[in-house]
This record gives C-alpha cells, sequence and structure tokens, in this order.
C-alpha cells in the first residue's frame, strides 16, 4: 500500500531529485509558494520552498525499497523515527497540494508591507517617524503616507529607507 513519506534532499537538490524520483516512477511532492520579496532594492517575485530540504515521497516501501529511494540523487535519506521511515498523513500532503500556491499563502510569506500597514522610516531626515505603506511605486520605491503637523502627505520613498512594523 502507497503511503507518504518524509525525505531529506542533499542543499538546493530538491528539483533534482523530483526529477530523478519520477524517472523511476515514484510520486513526489515539493511544497513551495511564490512570493515577492526585496532584492536590491527592488521587488522581485522568487519561488520559495515551504520546507526547504525537504520533499513528500509516495512509494510502497514493500515494493520500492528504502535504500532505493535514499540512493536517488538529490535524496539523502528518508527520515526515520524508530525503527522505520517516517509516514505523513495522506490529508496533511493533499491540504499542503491544494493550498502550496494559494493567494493566502503567498501573503504569510511575503515581506513586503500591504496596503495599510504601518511602517518605520530607518534613514534619512525622516528617520524614526512611522508612517502607513499606500502602494508601490515601480520596482525601487514606494508611496508613504506620512504624517507632518496633523496633515497627511503622500511622500515616496526607497524601499530600503523603511521597515514594516511587526502587528501585534
Amino acid at each position: 500500500m502507497q503511503k507518504w513519506y518524509l525525505a531529506h534532499c542533499r542543499p538546493r537538490e530538491e528539483e533534482r531529485a523530483l526529477q530523478n524520483l519520477s524517472n523511476q516512477d515514484i510520486e513526489a511532492f515539493y511544497p513551495y509558494a511564490e512570493v515577492k520579496k526585496l532584492y536590491r532594492r527592488k521587488m522581485v517575485t522568487r519561488i520559495e520552498a515551504l520546507f526547504p530540504g525537504y520533499i513528500f515521497v509516495r512509494a510502497d516501501l514493500a515494493i520500492t525499497s528504502s535504500s532505493t529511494i535514499g540512493s536517488t540523487r538529490g535524496v539523502r535519506n528518508l527520515i526515520r523515527f524508530g525503527g522505520g521511515p517516517c509516514e505523513v498523513p495522506d490529508e496533511v500532503v493533499y491540504d499542503l497540494m491544494c493550498n502550496c500556491d494559494s493567494d493566502a499563502l503567498r501573503e504569510q510569506l511575503t515581506d513586503l508591507p500591504r496596503c495599510g500597514d504601518r511602517v518605520r522610516i530607518e534613514e534619512g531626515p525622516f528617520a524614526g517617524l512611522e508612517a502607513v505603506y499606500q502602494e508601490a511605486d515601480g520596482d525601487t520605491r514606494a508611496i508613504l503616507l506620512l504624517t507632518l503637523l496633523q496633515n497627511a502627505t503622500p511622500t515616496s520613498f526607497a524601499n530600503d529607507e523603511f521597515s514594516r512594523i511587526p502587528k501585534t
């Protein structure tokens, strides 16, 4: 009977492991999400692993031995607890498959503020002041709503000049 197991991969070789497992007709799943992050003052969209270094493998260990999976290029070994490989409940893997690239998950993983989030200005003449994030202004800048003399003024700042204040 086929069950889901967790496999530990070699560093940054999850894609290679998926391909090599697929070549052996072994089903594998690599949960990821597309997120927006700041990279060198620009907003970039990247694909990031939900569990870096791990993939889920579906196999019948009575037919396919765990050493076959462990010796696949890109795979380090199956995660074990006690004497045998750790089984992952089907529901957990199927939930991850359904929600893996969802908008809600993407918002949780992104480090960029959303409209209405409070930010703290870190650099420049307004350093230390708080503002409200309004929108992106191209790839390298953003519009912040800054309150000066009891008047809210939209002002453009470079993306690396402010940071989001965590919600409490």
